[in-house]
């Protein structure tokens, strides 16, 4: 591979805007004091009854490892440049937004940056899946799909992820009395998991399938069964994590069977 230094104030803007957003996450996960009002995605104040347990958020560190390998293979592929232009720092530094005002409390606030992640973040997505045919093994490298398609097939997922959590906690968040969830909630909210599940059918189902996004999404529903002890819910969690999971093997089911052409990598369907 050669060095490409074209596009290069992208290219510096790119590991700048990510390494702030690994340190405000580190921060947000080891560095608040809950003591003082502090708040973090992954010990969060903002429940609702479909947040899941702490340890799902742990995603991000995949995530984060991808990235880091895409900022630094960007220097060697200009794939990535092509593919990313300025979306990527525009997911990052909304995500920034997104992150400061949910631990300072403005879930509402927070609700609308994660709508902007997910616009910038989907532009980079239909780049890689839908646009000039998707994925090819034969013509993209194994670089490419493991520093470009992959991360973004998980940060895809996973801001859809974000934004059904964080539109519950607003919409729908745990009664501060204590007592047990209305029926109402007990049915939004299992209205709500199975919503995430048939997404991650339709990740699949789209044309050229991501198994990697709809793993994100089995993840999320088996870490709000963990998380979630109201049985209605936490059954149904459950039920649908595992259908989710089982779904996931159809397009290697559907390959042994000859049934696919196999252009398409193997993780992500």
């Amino acid at each position: 591979m050669t060095n490409h230094f074209r596009h290069w104030p992208v290219k510096v803007a790119n590991m700048i805007v990510y390494l702030t957003l690994l340190s405000g996450s580190l921060y947000s996960a080891f560095g608040t004091d809950h003591d003082h009002g502090k708040d973090s995605p992954y010990d969060s104040e903002h429940q609702s009854y479909i947040t899941p347990a702490p340890f799902t958020f742990f995603v991000w560190t995949a995530i984060y490892v991808l990235l880091g390998g895409m900022v630094i293979y960007q220097w060697f592929s200009e794939m990535v440049y092509e593919v990313t232009s300025w979306y990527f720092i525009a997911a990052s530094v909304f995500n920034g937004v997104w992150l400061a005002l949910w631990t300072s409390g403005h879930t509402a606030l927070a609700l609308a940056a994660l709508f902007l992640v997910m616009g910038a973040v989907t532009m980079i997505y239909k780049r890689l899946r839908f646009d000039d045919g998707g994925i090819s093994t034969e013509e993209d490298s194994k670089l490419d799909i493991i520093f470009l398609h992959l991360p973004f097939s998980l940060y895809h997922a996973w801001i859809f992820v974000l934004f059904v959590i964080n539109a519950f906690a607003v919409l729908a968040p745990i009664r501060s009395d204590g007592e047990p969830p209305s029926t109402l909630q007990v049915v939004l909210s299992i209205l709500g998991l199975i919503f995430v599940a048939m997404s991650a059918i339709g990740y699949i189902e789209s044309r050229q399938g991501d198994v990697a996004g709809a793993l994100v999404l089995a993840w999320y529903l088996f870490g709000a069964f963990a998380q979630q002890q109201v049985p209605a819910i936490h059954w149904t969690a459950l039920g649908l994590g595992i259908g989710v999971a089982g779904y996931t093997l159809k397009p290697f089911v559907v390959r042994v069977l000859g049934g696919h052409s196999g252009e398409a990598a193997p993780l992500l369907g």
